[in-house]
């Protein structure tokens, strides 16, 4: 192996006496660059970063070496017991953490208020400071907003509307808005809400009371009054994303539900109150979601006459269930279907989503 490094790397690989002519000066280590003869340098200024960054309290360190280094660091592990060794970013990192535990208020943590990634090679840091999540419910009481924006789209959205009093409170660069499912941009989210978690990207604030985020809820639902209505709970942890993104909750909704030829209330009695439906995937969505067929169930149905080509259905349905074709079939896509049991086209003309059956998700967190 003719390879000149530093004594303290051939050390942190279990070589404790390496051969002289092996051995470079630290500062000039094509390794480690002399980065250990700069560790207190290195930690006061990432701790002057950590410094610049408003209530924070923990980090993290990442180290980035060039490839070189890491080259180098490979070709050492092919001739030695790896079991021995010990990464130099592994080492950086411990030892620039140590020195600003100890000269500083700040701690290390794996889930941190700011990521610190050290560049060997550049001498520079650059600074990742870790979002801020909020858990919450939202209505939308007008139609025609969507749940998310679009780059290609000005129309209003409940995650635009959500974010500028966030910004304007917390600070950040932008707000995104994780739903728990999402509702057609044509249909309102009505009774308890939607459950939701809002990522706030790089806040300027992290210690949010009690007080302050129902100031911010107030100063949402006032600002949108008519077109959204927010209840924010608390703090939440990143993973509660992934969790009320897998959930499984039954809906209630409220369909009017309009006919292409009159029927007889008897007629409409003919709609059972349980269904076992087989939906292939709506043709309005295929060209973002798998081709499948699936099995979903509508669990209850409770009609209401208006007229003999109009009335109102509530039904609560499994989650998954697409309402809207199951009221007309989607061209034989689902099957039965309001359309399939009446002899008739049917169309959904109005839908309202009245209840999300959430309820353990405020306990879970």
């Amino acid at each position: 192996m003719e390879l000149k490094i530093c004594r303290k790397c051939w050390k942190r690989n279990g070589i404790a006496k390496p051969k002289a002519d092996l051995i470079s000066k630290e500062e000039e280590c094509p390794l480690c660059l002399g980065s250990f003869l700069r560790i207190e340098e290195i930690s006061r200024m990432i701790k002057s970063e950590l410094d610049s960054t408003p209530e924070i309290s923990s980090f993290s360190i990442g180290t980035k070496i060039p490839k070189e280094s890491e080259n180098i660091e490979e070709r050492i592990w092919e001739d030695i017991d790896i079991r021995n060794a010990k990464s130099i970013k592994a080492e950086l990192n411990t030892e620039i953490g140590r020195w600003i535990e100890k000269n500083s208020r700040y701690r290390f943590s794996l889930d941190p208020d700011v990521r610190i990634i050290y560049d060997s090679k550049k001498n520079s840091v650059e600074k990742q400071i870790t979002s801020l999540y909020i858990y919450g419910y939202y209505n939308k009481l007008q139609r025609m907003i969507r749940q998310t924006k679009r780059a290609d789209s000005e129309d209003e959205s409940v995650e635009g509307l959500i974010e500028g009093p966030i910004i304007e409170s917390i600070g950040g660069i932008k707000a995104v808005l994780h739903g728990s499912g999402r509702e057609d941009i044509d249909v309102l989210m009505l009774g308890e809400g939607r459950p939701f978690v809002l990522e706030v990207i790089a806040p300027g604030k992290r210690r949010i009371s009690r007080t302050l985020l129902k100031r911010i809820e107030n100063k949402i639902n006032v600002q949108n009054k008519g077109k959204i209505a927010v209840k924010l709970k608390k703090l939440c942890k990143k993973e509660l994303i992934a969790i009320i993104k897998r959930a499984k909750f039954d809906k209630e909704y409220e369909a009017i539900i309009e006919l292409d030829k009159p029927i007889t209330k008897e007629e409409m009695k003919k709609i059972p109150s349980k269904i076992l439906l087989m939906q292939r995937t709506p043709i309005r969505v295929a060209n973002r979601r798998a081709d499948l067929i699936r099995k979903r169930k509508i669990k209850s149905i409770k009609m209401i006459w208006i007229d003999n080509r109009h009335f109102k259905a509530n039904i609560l349905s499994q989650s998954g269930t697409y309402i809207k074709e199951f009221i007309s079939g989607d061209n034989g896509r689902t099957n039965p279907s309001v359309s399939s049991i009446l002899g008739r086209k049917a169309f959904c003309k109005e839908l309202n989503v009245l209840r999300i059956h959430s309820e353990w998700l405020d306990d879970f967190w």
